[in-house]
């Protein structure tokens, strides 16, 4: 027969403890997993279908911390680039460095016929804050937290 070397004490101790930390660890692996399985990182589509024309918005989270998004309608495409940063719980937060058109062209009208136009400068868009949820590893729901507007991005290959 084995003598324990641990008492007898210490032994009900491990088992009072595995009883509560075994659930901790197993929760906390399937977060890791499910961290690696549903990563931001890659190329993202998705169609917002507002008031007028649809807009589709392509997202692309590079490993680096960096973004940029390309929103197209119609004949309309706006850009923006910037640094993005995760924060718990399930929250992407855009800032934007960079984004075009640069300019804009505005229609004055003179009178009740003819007018001219002058390109006026844009104002830099203001980023977002985003919750994300996802549906799938290659699937998931951006909702603006200041608009409460969703959008259902796909991940493109």
């Amino acid at each position: 027969m084995l003598k324990p070397r641990v008492s007898a004490g210490a032994q009900r101790l491990f088992l009072r403890l595995t009883v509560y930390l075994f659930p901790v660890i197993v929760a906390l692996g399937s977060v890791a997993a499910s961290a690696q399985q549903n990563n931001l990182v890659g190329q993202w589509r998705g169609v917002f279908r507002g008031a007028t024309m649809p807009i589709t918005i392509t997202i692309v989270i590079q490993p680096n911390g960096q973004y940029s998004q390309l929103a197209v309608s119609g004949t309309v495409q706006t850009m923006q680039s910037g640094p993005y940063k995760l924060v718990a719980p399930n929250t992407i937060v855009f800032s934007v460095n960079s984004w075009e058109p640069k300019t804009m062209q505005v229609y004055h009208a003179t009178g009740t016929t003819g007018g001219y136009y002058t390109a006026q400068p844009t104002t830099k868009p203001p980023g977002a804050t985003d919750k994300y949820t996802f549906k799938g590893p290659n699937t998931m729901i951006l909702t603006d937290e200041l608009m409460g507007g969703s959008i259902t991005m796909t991940r493109v290959p």
